[in-house]
């Protein structure tokens, strides 16, 4: 008999209600997650809980049920055998397993929740010591899979600054495959996403870590005996939190604490297929949304022109091209304050009087009488060496051995304190008041490391990072309470922390500091593919990195450059004063173009129609399809690259069978596929395609 079930169970756990999506079958002990076409199902054994089964709706269960966590507490197991469950509350799609350890003090919550019909499921651990004295918490990594025998193939987004989520896929082999960060920030080396094939059984399954500070991941088989080959053997997976100094977490006696959330999905489809599920639940119950960037609004910031140095008739000048161009923001990068070494000042968040003598009220005045919203940067979490912040408050900084931590220039204030947070709230509603701000940058600029003193001196607690994050993360939420209508640009050195953790607090993200057009076609491949593409923010800025635009250079030429960021939320920094009327005049209809599309592009499911770029001298074609959630209209971003032939043809997915379709032009498209021809090297083609009837 099965059930469907929602209360809070004595140990006979029989106890049932009536509520959609979650199962209970009462003959089997067994309980079922369902999200779209996925499902997750654990099993009731000796009054432990193992993974019956994890995959698309209406597949074969494996043969063996396996663990669905791994951990060490005190130099003992953290295993399902271990783990008694004494409480279960199932309250729609929500699950909530309570565990008691069978030799330890520790209560263990595991939190399951499956998010509507986007495939999606979560799963939270919250962690209570019952005991009479301390527990060190060795390992338990917030995702722990036992998979069944069979040949995978795993794909992860690896890179540093200016090379961010490049994507690599290999076959997993026999020993151990294991991704480390441990730098302080979460995309400093590698993402906390990965995606797996079983290539057998032509499964899919996806994670990702909502956390923006140190986690690793591991993939781990081990040669199977006798004669049993590789495929044989089980594939361990886990992905979780990296404590300080790579070591336990202490957990006081009492004491309760949640870590941090995974997402996670499954499809027998392809990698665009897995990857637009993560993208549903991304849009639909992680980013936060304000009425102001709805639609995306286009930038001109003011860095690349004027890296740290500006004053403000150069403002309002790019301020005045800026709007004739279009830009429907005008954001004022670094240095605004600075009056010798904006670095070294970092945290003295005044005007620079001589730059801005009547302070930024006038430029913030003009950028309005224009027609544009005023944003500014901060870098609301460091302090530089010469700041009278550094000299005023060393005890809010974090610490090593009794000193601040430096990074160049640079310390880094701590959030878990509350006066750090009041502080930092006093700044950011001091200039929305004052410079009557709808944007805000902030910034953040330093790998912190994993090694900290804890607040305590008599024993470390492990997670001094992580309260600093997650009081962060509260402190954001601060923030867009007070203002609504702020839009929060999240940034680290480009995109080197930009995960599923902040951008739950956050509304777009800068995707990289590397803004050549050639790698930005990676950074936008890789992007896209972890992320929906309406937080993936990049910019239009030139030839070179100062925002010079080569005039001699043909007219497609710039449109290549000002359509390759347009894969995501889009801008310019470039030097438009230096621009010639060609110039400008097409720089105008690239913005006009990419208003037109954003409306498909911010809400798309995304199909990435040729294998990604190289970061460095990228050939042949890339394209990307992107297809609005009602599959009526679709656009084609169709990029001629290196060494390629001029003509290519694309096999389109996404579109509805039952439609006609019309693409740019007029003419009709088969569905199946789109033939494009590029005259040179270099060049673009954007394809708009609309459903125009039924089929007859």
């Amino acid at each position: 008999m099965t059930r469907r079930i929602a209360c809070c169970l004595a140990p006979a756990l029989l106890a049932a209600a009536a509520f959609p999506e979650i199962r209970h079958d009462e003959a089997r002990q067994t309980w079922t997650l369902t999200s779209g076409t996925a499902e997750y199902r654990l099993r009731l054994q000796n009054q432990s809980v193992y993974l019956e089964y994890f995959g698309p709706f209406g597949k074969p269960a494996w043969k063996t049920p396996q663990a669905d966590v791994a951990g060490l507490v005190e130099g003992r197991p953290v295993l399902p055998a271990e783990l008694e469950l004494k409480t279960l509350a199932a309250h729609g799609d929500d699950l909530r397993l309570g565990f008691r350890h069978r030799a330890l003090p520790l209560q263990i919550e595991m939190h399951y929740r499956a998010w509507g019909d986007t495939g999606t499921f979560t799963r939270r651990i919250r962690l209570t010591n019952t005991g009479g004295s301390a527990l060190r918490v060795e390992s338990l990594p917030e995702l722990a899979w036992r998979l069944p025998p069979a040949d995978y193939d795993l794909t992860c987004l690896w890179g540093g600054w200016g090379q961010e989520r490049q994507v690599l896929t290999e076959p997993l082999r026999a020993g151990r495959r294991s991704l480390v960060s441990t730098r302080g920030r979460s995309t400093s080396l590698y993402s906390p996403w990965f995606a797996l094939l079983d290539k057998s059984r032509g499964v899919r399954y996806a994670a990702q870590f909502a956390y923006s500070g140190n986690w690793r991941m591991d993939f781990e088989r081990l040669p199977a005996t006798g004669a049993t080959p590789l495929s044989g053997a089980e594939l361990a997976v886990s992905l979780g939190t990296v404590f300080d100094f790579e070591g336990a977490l202490t957990l006081p006696p009492g004491a309760s604490r949640e870590l941090p959330q995974v997402a996670f999905t499954t499809s027998d489809g392809d990698l665009d297929d897995l990857a637009n599920q993560l993208h549903r639940y991304q849009r639909r119950y992680v980013f936060p949304d304000t009425p102001t960037n709805n639609p995306r609004l286009v930038q001109f910031n003011s860095w690349y022109p004027f890296p740290g140095r500006m004053t403000v008739q150069e403002m309002m000048r790019c301020a005045d091209l800026a709007a004739e161009i279009g830009a429907e923001v005008f954001v004022l990068d670094a240095g605004w304050y600075n009056k010798k070494d904006w670095s070294r000042e970092l945290g003295d968040y005044e005007a620079d009087p001589v730059a801005f003598p009547n302070g930024i009220q006038e430029l913030s005045r003009h950028v309005h009488s224009r027609g544009m919203k005023f944003g500014i940067w901060v870098e609301i979490e460091n302090v530089g060496a010469g700041s009278r912040l550094f000299q005023q408050h060393p005890e809010w900084l974090l610490t090593l051995n009794g000193k601040p931590i430096r990074r160049g220039e640079r310390s880094m204030l701590d959030f878990s304190k509350p006066e750090v947070r009041r502080w930092a709230r006093g700044v950011v509603d001091r200039l929305v008041r004052d410079y009557q701000l709808e944007w805000i940058k902030i910034d953040y600029n330093i790998d912190i490391g994993d090694q900290f003193d804890p607040p305590s001196p008599a024993e470390r607690s492990g997670a001094v990072l992580l309260d600093h994050i997650l009081n962060y993360y509260a402190w954001l939420d601060e923030v867009r309470a007070a203002h609504p209508r702020l839009v929060i640009e999240n940034c680290s050195s480009g995109g080197l922390r930009f995960d599923l953790g902040i951008l739950s607090h956050t509304h777009t993200t800068w995707l990289s500091d590397m803004v050549s057009p050639l790698p930005s076609l990676q950074l936008a491949y890789g992007c896209t593919l972890e992320f929906a593409p309406e937080v993936c923010n990049h910019w239009m800025v030139g030839d070179t990195d100062r925002g010079h635009v080569d005039l001699a250079k043909p007219p497609e030429w710039w449109d290549f450059m000002f359509r390759v960021p347009m894969n995501g939320q889009y801008g310019i920094s470039s030097r438009v004063f230096d621009w010639n009327d060609a110039l400008r005049k097409r720089a105008a209809e690239n913005v006009a173009l990419y208003k037109r599309l954003r409306p498909v592009i911010m809400g798309a499911d995304v199909y990435h129609l040729t294998p990604p770029p190289p970061n460095q001298n990228p050939t042949g074609w890339m394209a990307i399809q992107y297809v609005s959630p009602d599959r009526k209209r679709s656009v084609v971003m169709a990029y001629r690259l290196g060494q390629s032939p001029g003509e290519r043809t694309f096999q389109l997915r996404g579109l509805d069978p039952a439609l006609t379709y019309r693409v740019s032009g007029g003419q009709t498209l088969p569905i199946d596929s789109l033939t494009i021809k590029l005259p040179a090297e270099w060049r673009t083609a954007v394809i708009e395609i609309e459903g125009a009837r039924p089929n007859p």
